[in-house]
C-alpha cells in the first residue's frame, strides 16, 4: 500500500446480493464473500435471464457497478451466450479489482484487522488472534511492502520475548494464525485464548495503559515476573514491546475465572470444599508475592475474582498481579482495584495491607456468591458507599444468613465458614490498624477446616 494510505474503514456493511442458481461458482462466491457481499442463491431456469437479474442484484448492492452490462440491443441464439459470457469475466475482474484494493496487507502478511474498540465480548467468539496483535505489529504511518518491513526490523518489533528456558519458541506469525477466542475486555485490555496449530492453548492479553513505561524497564519488569514461580500464580510465558501497547503471554487455564463460577449465568455452583481450597491458594499466591517482592509497595494490586484463574482440580492461579510499576502513573488509580479501597480514600496511598483488604473483598464475594458490580468493573477508580455498606451489612451477621445458599454444608462446617468470613471482615478493616497483615491472615485461613 502507497506510504499514507488510508485502511478501508471497519466494520464493513455487507451488500447482500441475489445469484441465480444457473450460474453459481465456488470461485465467484469467494470473491464475493472476500468483497464483503452476501450472496443469496435463487433459482432461475433461463441463463439469460439470470445473468440480467444478476446484474441487476450487483447494481442495487453496489452504485459503482451499475453500468455493467452487455450491448444495449437485445441479443439471442449463441451471441447471447457469449456476450453472456463475456459480461460475467468483466464482473469477476471487477469484483476481484475490488477486493484487491479494499484489502490491504500488513508486513506479516494478514489482512488488516477491525480496530480495538471493536473487540468486545460482545464480538464474535472466534476470530483470528490477529485481532489482538495487528496494532502491535503494524508500523505507524501506514508503510507497508519491503519499507515498512525493514521500518519493522530496525525497530524490533514484531518478535516476542520469551521468559523461560523450558518453553517451547513459536513466532508471531505463528500466534497470528492461531484460533482464537474473546475471553473478556476491559479498561485494562483485552484477552484472548489462543490455540496454536500443535494444540497448545495460552492466554494473550493486550495492554493499552502502559505506554509511558521505559523499553528497558519494562524488560526489566518481565524478567522480574519471569522469576516468580509458585503455582498459585499464573506463569508469564512471554511478550511483546511496541510503545503504543504490550502483549503478554500466559498458560492457558482451562476452568474459567472464579467470577464465572460465583456469578455465571450457566455456573453449577461451587461447594464449600472448592470454595476454601480456591481461597487457600489464593492467599497462598498473595503472600509468596509479598515475600518475593518486599520492595513494592503493593505487590498484587489488582486481586479480585476475575482475575483468579481456577484449574481442573480447583486450584487458583492470581494474575494481572504486579502491574503498577509498568501502568501509567496517572491511569493507574482508575485501573488498579486496589485504588478503590478505603485507604487511598481517606490518604491518597496505598500500601501492603491494601492488598489484605483486596483479599477481605475476595473472601466474603466467594462465601456469599454475591459482589459490588461497581467494585468488579473497571474505571470507576473510588470506594463507593455502596461497597462500604455491602461490606457492612454483612458484619454482624451470622454465616448461615449471607453465605451462599447453594453450599450444602454439615452442622461442623458451617463453623468453619463461620470462622473464615470472620477473616475475610477482619480484612476489610478500614482502619488500617485493626486489618489483618497478610501473615496473620494466611496462618488463620489455613486452620479453617472442611468440615
Amino acid at each position: 500500500m502507497p506510504t499514507g494510505a488510508q485502511a478501508a474503514p471497519y466494520p464493513v456493511r455487507p451488500c447482500i446480493i441475489k445469484i441465480p442458481s444457473t450460474i453459481i461458482t465456488i470461485p465467484l462466491l469467494l470473491l464475493l464473500f472476500s468483497s464483503h457481499f452476501v450472496a443469496e442463491v435463487v433459482a432461475q431456469a433461463n441463463p439469460s435471464q439470470a445473468l440480467l437479474k444478476f446484474k441487476t442484484s450487483i447494481a442495487n448492492a453496489d452504485p459503482a457497478l451499475a453500468n455493467w452490462g452487455s450491448s444495449p440491443n437485445p441479443c439471442s441464439g449463441d451471441r447471447a451466450n457469449w456476450a453472456g459470457i463475456l459480461c460475467f469475466n468483466v464482473l469477476l475482474f471487477l469484483v476481484y479489482r475490488r477486493s484487491r484494493k479494499s484489502s490491504p496487507t500488513p508486513q506479516l502478511g494478514r489482512e488488516l484487522t477491525p480496530p480495538a474498540s471493536a473487540l468486545t465480548p460482545s464480538a464474535s467468539k472466534k476470530s483470528s488472534i490477529s485481532n489482538a496483535v495487528a496494532v502491535a505489529i503494524h508500523t505507524t504511518g501506514g508503510n507497508s511492502g519491503r519499507k515498512g518491513g525493514e521500518q519493522q526490523q530496525q525497530q524490533g518489533a514484531g518478535k516476542l520475548s520469551f521468559v523461560r528456558d523450558n518453553q517451547q519458541k513459536f513466532e508471531l506469525q505463528d500466534l497470528m494464525r492461531a484460533s482464537a477466542e474473546v475471553l473478556g475486555s476491559g479498561d485494562f485490555g483485552a484477552s484472548y485464548k489462543a490455540v496454536l496449530v500443535d494444540g497448545e492453548a495460552l492466554v494473550v492479553k493486550r495492554f493499552k495503559q502502559m505506554n509511558n513505561v521505559a523499553k528497558e524497564d519494562f524488560h526489566e519488569h518481565m524478567r522480574r515476573l519471569a522469576r516468580l514461580k509458585n503455582p498459585n500464580l499464573l506463569p508469564l510465558v512471554a511478550y511483546l514491546y511496541r510503545k503504543e501497547e504490550k502483549l503478554l503471554v500466559f498458560d492457558y487455564v482451562n476452568n474459567g475465572s472464579l467470577s464465572a463460577h460465583l456469578h455465571g449465568k450457566h455456573s453449577s455452583g461451587l461447594s464449600w470444599a472448592s470454595r476454601l481450597k480456591i481461597i487457600k491458594g489464593v492467599v497462598k499466591g498473595l503472600n509468596y508475592l509479598h515475600t518475593e517482592l518486599p520492595a513494592l509497595t503493593i505487590p498484587h494490586g489488582h486481586l479480585k475474582s476475575s482475575n483468579v484463574l481456577i484449574d481442573s482440580d480447583f486450584n487458583p492461579q492470581l494474575m494481572d498481579y504486579t502491574l503498577a510499576p509498568v501502568v501509567n502513573p496517572n491511569q493507574v488509580h482508575e485501573i488498579l482495584v486496589a485504588y478503590r479501597s478505603p485507604d487511598y480514600a481517606k490518604t491518597g496511598r496505598v500500601c501492603k495491607k491494601t492488598d489484605v483488604w483486596c483479599l477481605g473483598i475476595l473472601i466474603l464475594e466467594t462465601l456469599t456468591g454475591k459482589f459490588v458490580a461497581k467494585y468488579l468493573s473497571q474505571g470507576s477508580g473510588q470506594y463507593s458507599a455502596e461497597l462500604a455498606g455491602w461490606v457492612n451489612a454483612i458484619v454482624g451477621e451470622s454465616s448461615a444468613q449471607v453465605c451462599d445458599k447453594e453450599m450444602e454444608v454439615s452442622a461442623e462446617g458451617r463453623i468453619q465458614m463461620e470462622r473464615l468470613l470472620q477473616i475475610g471482615i477482619a480484612c476489610c478493616q478500614e482502619d488500617l490498624d485493626k486489618r489483618l497483615d497478610l501473615k496473620e491472615a494466611l496462618k488463620q485461613i489455613q486452620e479453617v477446616q472442611e468440615s
